[in-house]
This record gives structure tokens, sequence and C-alpha cells, in this order.
């Protein structure tokens, strides 16, 4: 088992319990489906991408919704027709070294998986082992899927992009990742980190609105 892993599951209960708005709502993020450059398991890329977001970025104060439209365009309009105040769009760029996914990628794989079920509901207290249920259950299938593809030093790049309704940027950048171990779970560990400047991002927003204040990017 990866020890980013566990953590990256425990730290669930305090991501999500950020930032509540003014009217007491939770903030509602909605997500536009990744868009993949290079690699041959782009499919498999844009599902891990959305379940990982989708599981890091619900809780108690914060929430979000998966977009159906497959364009960014039509994404956005959509986004507004749903009420969204903040739209997430993401892309990944994906750099095989080596082609294949192979028998030791899908036991490694595998081997993350287990272990992410345990960390979650074998041990912390209430809080966390609800939270690291819920992120496994969300999570495991869809990275385990691309997963499974990874070769030791490829690597996974992921931009992300959040905007308010009217189109303001609020945080954009991008992130790389490269592979020690076939198998390794590339994806988790890039929305981790993303999702927390994401969240970061709207609770900035949120004491702006409160306070009156222009908004100012950091």
């Amino acid at each position: 088992m990866q020890p980013w892993f566990s953590l990256a599951i425990l730290a669930m209960a305090p991501l999500t319990g950020t930032h509540t708005r003014q009217n007491g709502a939770p903030v509602r993020i909605c997500l536009v489906r990744a868009a993949v450059e290079g690699g041959n398991n782009g499919q498999a890329a844009a599902d891990a991408i959305r379940a990982s977001f989708t599981a890091f970025l619900t809780g108690p104060s914060l929430t979000s919704q998966a977009l159906q439209a497959p364009l960014a365009s039509q994404a956005r309009e959509e986004a507004k027709v749903a009420g969204c105040p903040f739209v997430l769009l993401t892309n990944v760029k994906l750099v095989s070294r080596r082609s294949g996914g192979g028998l030791l990628g899908k036991v490694a794989a595998g081997a993350v998986r287990q272990g992410a079920v345990e960390a979650g509901v074998g041990g912390g207290s209430a809080t966390a082992r609800i939270a690291g249920s819920a992120a496994s259950g969300a999570i495991q299938q869809a990275t385990q899927d691309f997963a499974t593809t990874t070769r030791n030093k490829d690597e996974v790049t992921l931009g992300f992009r959040l905007e308010t309704a009217d189109g303001t940027v609020l945080v954009e950048k991008k992130e790389k990742r490269s592979a020690s171990s076939d198998g390794e779970d590339l994806i988790t560990p890039l929305v981790q980190s993303a999702s927390e400047k994401i969240v970061e991002a709207t609770r900035r927003k949120g004491d702006a609105e409160l306070t009156g204040s222009p908004w100012r990017a950091p």
C-alpha cells in the first residue's frame, strides 16, 4: 500500500468542511469532463479524474455535480442552466514511456485499491472512517482501470481551471506526476492537490462576497 493514498482518504474530512456560503447552502461546483491529450487510455483517465474530483469535492459544506455536455462551451451553458456558481474545467496530458499495462500493473493497482479500502474503513475516528469509505468507493474502480495501464516513468499532467458563472477565473494551474513503479495511481494525488487549491479559491471568493471586497487573484 502506498502511504500517500491512506493520507489522501483521511484528508477528505477536513478538506470538504472548509467553506459554506452565506445562505447556508453548500458550495456547488459543476465538473466539465476532462479533455485528454496523448496516451491510449484517455477514456479511463477522464473517468478517473471525474470520479476523484467528485469524491474530493463532496462533503457537509461542499457538493459537486458532473456535467453531461462533452464540449466545454456547451458545458458552460449547461452549468448556467443548472445554476452552478462555480465551474471546473480540467485537461490531462498522458505521456507513456512503455506500452501496455500487463499483469504486474494490474496486481500493483489491486494492492493499492485494497489498501485504500482497509485504510478508509478500518481505522481512525468515525468521521474519518465514513469519509474514507465514501472516498474509496467513489475512486477505487475508476482509478484502478487507469492505474492498470500505468508503467514505470509514465507521466500525467493535470491542468485545472475554476471559473465563476460569469467566467471569472479563480484559480488555474497545472501539476505533473511521474510513476515510480508499474500500476501506480497517478490520478488521486494530483486531484487531491488540485482540490485543496480549488476549495481555498472558493473560500477566498466567499470571503470577498461577505466583506464586499473586490476579488483579487492570489
